[in-house]
């Protein structure tokens, strides 16, 4: 049986102080982009897989029901072509005109919990990843060091179904912890997988029972729980991992088992990440992890 293994990438000293509100002070808003379409006119360059918006729907149905039972606030579908690397840039890597991250109601900085499911990347030299969007009007990927900033909006957890996006030799060398946040950002996790990942209504299915299953706690665990695939003797295993931004080991550890969408810990500062994957998984394109 293999363990799931954890690490962490100290980046700096830590600041006193702690970011996060507490999750029932927060508006407690849901994005979901499904980007399916792609090669035509207007779009990228990317097999299309229908299958990308309906784990989007899946995903945005369980916050609807949550928002039906009072216990959420509001849930946005922003697909395909509405789905816009201006979207994911912000102010300090984009200009006024393409820096829209906190945009309301589309915007990745201006929701708590954001689901994307498309094709994706990464360069290990330049210590990156990417997301294909859904539209060249802007540009065809929105990529962790050149566009994103999280958390300098609302925005806490994203879930990210797109290959090479959460790359074990990127995190290693610190490349998503310098990218993705700041010492004051808000932003605490990024589930996501190293190596590519495989794709089919299998996938609607276990993101239909992750986000059931994690309102309370468990959302880091549940995703590699839910994600993983071992594929006997080839190197083409689904190895998803949840790379969790915070001050110390203790406050990243609580975050990935105990954290929920309606329970988000406050992990402080953003000096530091934790790495936790399944040990050996061995995928395409990404290097076999640790054992």
């Amino acid at each position: 049986m293999r363990l799931r293994k954890q690490s962490q990438q100290w980046t700096g000293a830590a600041l006193a102080g702690a970011l996060l509100l507490p999750a029932a002070a927060l508006a407690n808003e849901t994005h979901v982009y499904g980007i399916a379409n792609f090669g035509g006119a207007g779009q990228c360059d990317a097999s299309s897989h229908s299958v990308h918006t309906k784990t989007a729907a899946e995903f945005a149905g369980y916050f609807n029901s949550l928002v039906s039972a009072g216990l959420w606030t509001d849930v946005r579908t922003i697909n395909n072509s509405s789905a816009r690397a201006d979207l994911w840039t912000d102010a300090s890597k984009g200009t006024a005109a393409n820096a829209q991250d906190t945009q309301a109601n589309a915007g990745v900085d201006d929701a708590d919990v954001l689901f994307v499911h498309t094709h994706g990347g990464h360069n290990e030299s330049f210590l990156r990843s990417w997301l294909v969007m859904g539209t060249n009007a802007d540009a065809c990927e929105a990529i962790t060091d050149i566009h994103m900033n999280l958390g300098n909006g609302k925005l806490n957890i994203a879930v990210v179904k797109a290959c090479q996006s959460g790359d074990y030799q990127v995190w290693k060398q610190g490349g998503y912890r310098q990218a993705l946040v700041t010492s004051t950002s808000g932003f605490s996790m990024w589930n996501a997988f190293h190596g590519d990942s495989s794709c089919g209504n299998f996938v609607k299915r276990y993101v239909k029972r992750y986000v059931a299953n994690s309102r309370g706690d468990g959302v880091g665990e549940n995703w590699i729980d839910e994600a993983y695939d071992w594929d006997i003797g080839k190197n083409n295993d689904d190895c998803p991992v949840s790379i969790v931004f915070g001050e110390t080991k203790a406050l990243r550890l609580a975050m990935f088992e105990a954290g929920g969408w309606r329970d988000r810990k406050n992990t402080g500062s953003k000096v530091a990440s934790s790495y936790f994957y399944v040990g050996g998984c061995d995928p395409d394109n990404g290097q076999k992890l640790p054992e």
